[in-house]
């Protein structure tokens, strides 16, 4: 049996990567790594390391997913291509984790379910609460998916590669996080699999795979004799802990567990503070200050120009299967945004097409616009305002302003 665990990442994640790598080899010598760059490849100090790069002959419309896509949605709009391609490899069991996963014991449980089931899943949190005491709300659980995609492990057989084939249709066209379309990146649609496949899904609830701060308060981190354990707070078990899932981690503050939930730090989850100094330790001994400056190659055209998230947008919309390459300064959309005056004209491979300087000024414009839809309230009563606040939400959607391009 060929078993195989990989990730995906850009360039300003190769230190997780690499550090994820490290930890998965430490444990499981008999299985094969890959690491695939969802990004260019341009620095000479990137070269030396062994890395899957986005080609046509494994992916074929990779140029227009990494241009309608931003960096997240592309990441994990080619997962189901690289199971595909790793199944095509001849190997029988894959397993794939997010680049800022740390494995710290043997993955053989993972590749043992395999033996009965084609897929295997894991949920955000696993058990029920009357009142919940979760850090993540339930609310944006109930958005991006019951089950979390940092983690899946897919069987080469009839029911794996029908799954792939299917997941790779969807995400080839639909990898976006985008609540109007109930849609976020490829992990909403994992939600159809145990309908679909009941008797091929093994829904794990092994509280050691895949803890991450959507499930923190039920579980908590013991060491015993130099070895990681998972204490399961509600059935009072305990597990090997296989691999902790440091989603949304800063290096840089390693007092809080998740950038976007600051006040679940450290203070609250005590018993993870020895896990965290290693993993930072790991990072930055895996390049994490080389690597985290580098920036996202698919953020600009290749003459530099700021691609803004209208553009990608827009690009979903008018899907012009003539443009080969989007990123060319003459494709057919580049000439489209030009005539029409939709480009920024800033060279920059920033996320934000906005300069420092604009940024300070965006507060002093939200301010303003308050206070015009404050007067507009006043004046035409809260009946016909309510009536304008729904109409904008659905217009002021991206893909709504296909009107800013005068037609033929």
């Amino acid at each position: 049996m060929k078993k195989v665990v990989f990730t995906i990442c850009a360039k300003n994640y190769l230190a997780q990567a690499l550090t994820l790598k490290e930890s998965c080899l430490k444990h499981n010598k008999d299985v094969d790594f890959q690491i695939f760059l969802a990004d260019k490849v341009e620095e000479e100090n990137i070269l030396k390391e062994s890395l899957v790069l986005l080609d046509e002959s494994w992916i074929s419309y990779w140029k227009q997913m990494a241009f309608k896509y931003n960096v997240i949605e592309f990441s994990t709009s080619v997962k189901p291509f690289c199971f595909n391609k790793l199944f095509k490899e001849g190997y029988d069991k894959v397993i794939y984790l997010d680049p800022d996963i740390y494995v710290t014991d043997s993955l053989d449980t993972i590749f043992g379910y395999l033996d009965q089931k084609s897929i295997v899943l894991s949920p955000h949190y696993c058990h029920i609460q009357e009142n919940y005491t979760g850090s993540v709300p339930e609310e944006e659980l109930l958005f991006v998916g019951i089950y979390n995609l940092g983690f899946c492990a897919i069987k080469n057989g009839l029911i794996g590669k029908k799954i792939i084939k299917w997941w790779m249709n969807r995400l080839e066209d639909k990898c976006y996080a985008d609540k109007i379309d109930a849609l976020h990146v490829d992990q909403r649609w994992m939600d159809f699999i145990p309908a679909f496949f009941p008797n091929d899904t093994y829904i794990t609830q092994h509280p050691g795979i895949n803890p991450a701060i959507w499930n923190l308060h039920e579980r908590e981190l013991l060491i015993y004799e130099n070895k990681y354990y998972i204490k399961d707070l509600v059935t009072k078990q305990e597990f090997p802990l296989l691999f902790f899932h440091f989603s949304g981690f800063d290096p840089f503050n390693e007092k809080v567990l998740n950038r976007r939930h600051p006040k679940y730090n450290t203070d609250i989850f005590p018993s993870y503070i020895p896990l965290i100094k290693e993993y930072i330790k790991a990072e930055y001994r895996n390049g994490y200050e080389l690597y985290s400056k580098m920036i996202y190659s698919f953020n600009a055209f290749n003459d530099g120009e700021n691609i803004m998230p209208i553009h990608r947008r827009l690009f979903r919309i008018i899907n012009d299967s003539t443009v080969e390459d989007p990123f060319q300064q003459n494709s057919n959309f580049r000439n489209i945004l030009k005539k029409n005056k939709l480009l920024s004209n800033r060279k920059t491979y920033a996320f934000s097409s906005l300069s420092s300087v604009e940024k300070k000024k965006k507060g002093k414009v939200e301010s303003t616009m308050k206070g015009t839809f404050f007067l507009l309230k006043k004046i035409v009563g809260i009946r016909f305002y309510s009536s304008f606040i729904s109409f904008l939400g659905q217009f002021v959607r991206f893909e709504n302003q296909t009107f800013l391009i005068k037609k033929k």
